[in-house]
């Protein structure tokens, strides 16, 4: 790689985290004596200059109460500078992406004027041919064919654009949002711009697509621009450039687009779990609608089965089974694709070596049926309707429905005429959405979030440009947990991702986005955390403190006490805990479970006698609660009534809910009692309960931790440890 590149991405870090202006004007004065076309010598010269001015009127002892502002401003002109010229060494490359779009676009006309004027005569020449209905057809082809190769230019020199001035943002913001071009083309822009904005942040860009968001007519359009502007943002400090928290502020002003925000920042995480979802399919749906599915795939084409009359009477319920399960294979998709899953991922993935692909700019270009790159489709579906119906209310992404289309044209000849039939009906192109849907924001949004996906997964020329699903790169999963959206009003939605990633049991996820803010005065926030750090972390003391936080606050909050006295409890601190407990008894006295806690917590905390008599108690009343019945046989032993803890043992072993502890209890029991021999067969069948019976080393391991963990009941019943010790020996001999 070319060092000066190297030189010009650390400069720009320096920018952003050290602002020591001086030093980056030298820099940037020995990358132009490197290489002098990289930095613009005009602006090099006024910033030179500008800076001089400041420091000169600094030491004659003038005060400016502006010099800040002026000083941010200078730094972001030099940030200007530095950018253009990694952009240029980019340009000036022997391969990659934009070298490749500078180099097909450096000598086309791509002025403002030649560009508006391409897009409006476009809309313009399809007005005039519509009153010239005998000479539609072919010159229709024409002006879409021309207009597709001035698309592709467009999007290339976008692609491979300078960062913008305020004009140029001004000029391509109006020329989207305008009336006067076509709706795909818009949309074809706006994809040009994120994808420039993944190569290289740019203020103005960003800006531009947080406008179309927000005064966009067309709502794929505006999905576009949103899905763009989000994953474009990085968690780099882009202080100097207070107009981006501006527009972030205002974007997130707005409660509708907050909820967009969160069902977004959803969409993304779905993303991630592509791979997961794709592999469930393949695994476990797949081969069951091709078992139960009627076709056979041969090499002269698609060919229904006949059916074998003696299937019928040999298993008259055979053809209905095969059917149920199909019907189960089909809405359990169904399910996944509702949740938000990426059902066609694994089959479309496979589906991208179309020579149609080999166009950046077709990875991101809307399904239309006039592209003049279907035309060859368009023929081979001309006697039937799929085409529009996949535009329509086809199920896939864009990128998908021309892998669709390509791939169905090269086999509809040889497809059964029956299934040749069926493309003309609805029925041809399941959908398991609604109409409703297909035109909600959240359906709109999520396959644009597939283009983009496929591109970064399957594009030969995805390394050319940052990853934004890629989470191990500074463009983190969870734009949520973003600085720049701190201190707005997105901070009301974190509680429901959180929510929703704890449904989903994405501990680690959770963890990341808990830990990533603070809210101590949110009282969901400090549950959700202290019942991750608890029970996901291990950590009972820190836990315990997020849940003394809430009872500050709410002091007989349900959830928080019983979480404070489970964490008590499992640090050995009994006298907190039975309090705990004792308080949610008074509070909820129906709640057996909160009496059956309070009466261990009691006997652990040396109140045995209080204990072991609730739990008689509760005994009575629930005689086939074998819970109650451990906890008792717990607290008899505890209190030296051996031979009664031995009787509520055996009705425990006795039971259909015997575990493996029941086993080292009732070991116990006898032991406590004397009887040695029953307590080695207890302790014995314990360790083959937990199937480690064929290792011995494991097993002396196991037992030997059993009897450290239990060591306050044997220690109390003179059990020490050169008895623990020679048990262990007797238990394993």
């Amino acid at each position: 790689m070319n060092p000066l590149f190297d030189r010009c991405e650390r400069l720009l870090a320096h920018i952003l985290q050290e602002k020591n202006l001086g030093y980056v004007i030298r820099e940037l004065l020995q990358i132009r004596l490197a290489e002098p076309l990289l930095v613009d010598s005009q602006e090099m010269d006024n910033l030179e200059r500008d800076y001089g001015l400041m420091c000169d009127y600094m030491l004659q002892g003038y005060r400016d109460s502006q010099r800040e502002t002026m000083y941010l401003h200078l730094l972001r002109k030099a940030y200007r500078l530095a950018h253009n010229s990694l952009l240029r060494m980019q340009r000036a490359s022997a391969n990659g992406s934009i070298a490749t779009a500078y180099g097909r676009t450096r000598k086309v006309d791509m002025s403002h004027d030649a560009i508006k004027r391409g897009l409006e005569s476009f809309v313009q020449d399809q007005a005039i041919l519509s009153l010239n209905p005998d000479d539609e057809e072919q010159k229709g082809k024409e002006i879409h064919r021309r207009h597709a190769i001035f698309m592709k230019n467009l999007f290339d020199s976008l692609v491979a654009s300078l960062t913008w001035s305020d004009g140029e943002a001004e000029f391509f913001t109006q020329m989207v949002l305008s009336p006067t071009i076509d709706v795909m083309d818009a949309r074809h822009i706006v994809s040009a711009i994120t994808l420039s904005l993944f190569n290289a942040f740019d203020v103005n860009k960003l800006q531009a697509l947080a406008t179309v968001y927000q005064q966009g007519h067309d709502e794929a359009l505006r999905q576009r621009a949103l899905v763009g502007f989000v994953l474009s943002l990085t968690r780099q400090d882009f202080s100097i450039f207070p107009k981006l928290a501006t527009i972030v502020s205002n974007l997130c002003s707005d409660d509708e687009t907050c909820k967009q925000l969160l069902e977004l920042q959803i969409q993304v995480f779905y993303c991630m779990n592509t791979d997961n979802d794709s592999k469930e399919i393949q695994k476990n749906i797949m081969p069951n609608i091709i078992k139960n599915n009627n076709f056979r795939i041969t090499r002269f084409g698609i060919e229904e089965k006949e059916e074998d009359p003696l299937q019928d009477i040999l298993h008259p319920d055979e053809s209905e089974k095969a059917m149920e399960e199909l019907e189960k294979s089909f809405q359990k998709m169904k399910a996944m694709q509702q949740a938000g899953a990426d059902i066609y991922y694994g089959g479309f993935s496979q589906m991208k070596n179309f020579p149609f692909f080999n166009t950046l700019s077709n990875w991101f270009v809307p399904f239309y049926t006039e592209n003049p790159e279907l035309e060859n489709v368009t023929q081979a579906f001309a006697d039937t309707r799929m085409l529009q119906l996949l535009l329509d209310i086809g199920p896939f992404c864009d990128s998908d429905k021309y892998s669709f289309s390509f791939a169905m044209s090269s086999v509809i000849n040889r497809l059964p005429n029956n299934m040749r039939e069926m493309l003309n009906s609805e029925e041809a192109i399941s959908n398991y959405s609604s109409e409703a849907e297909l035109s909600s924001p959240a359906y709109i949004r999520r396959m644009y979030l597939q283009d983009l996906y496929r591109f970064f997964r399957v594009c030969r020329s995805k390394g050319d440009f940052p990853n934004p699903f890629d989470y191990s790169t500074s463009m983190e999963r969870f734009f949520f947990t973003n600085p720049i959206f701190a201190d707005t009003p997105l901070r009301n939605q974190f509680a429901k991702l959180d929510r929703f990633l704890l449904k989903r049991k994405e501990y680690a996820a959770l963890k990341e986005m808990l830990f990533s803010y603070e809210e101590t005065d949110n009282v969901d926030y400090l549950l959700m955390r202290a019942q991750l750090t608890m029970q996901y972390l291990g950590n009972d003391a820190l836990a315990e403190s997020y849940y003394n936080q809430i009872l500050e606050k709410e002091p007989n909050h349900e959830k928080a006490l019983r979480g404070y006295a489970q964490a008590c409890f499992n640090q050995e601190k009994f006298v907190e805990a039975e309090e705990a407990y004792g308080r949610l008894v008074e509070l909820f006295p129906d709640n057996r479970h909160y009496t059956l806690s309070h009466s261990i917590a009691q006997i652990n905390n040396h109140h045995v006698d209080e204990g072991v008599k609730t739990l008689y108690r509760l005994d009575y009343e629930n005689p086939d609660d074998m819970q109650v019945k451990r906890a008792l046989g717990w607290g008899l032993m505890s209190k030296g009534d051996h031979e009664q803890a031995v009787s509520v043992y055996e009705r425990v072993l006795s039971s259909d809910a015997v575990v493996p502890s029941d086993y080292l209890n009732m070991g116990y029991a006898f032991w406590l009692k004397g009887d040695i021999p029953q307590a080695r067969d207890h302790f014995r069948l314990f360790l083959s309960s937990r199937q480690n019976g064929d290792n011995s080393a494991n097993d002396s391991h196991e037992l030997s931790v059993m009897f450290k963990e239990d060591k306050a009941l044997l220690e109390a019943n003179g059990i020490g440890e050169v008895e623990r010790a020679i048990m262990e020996d007797i238990v394993l001999s």
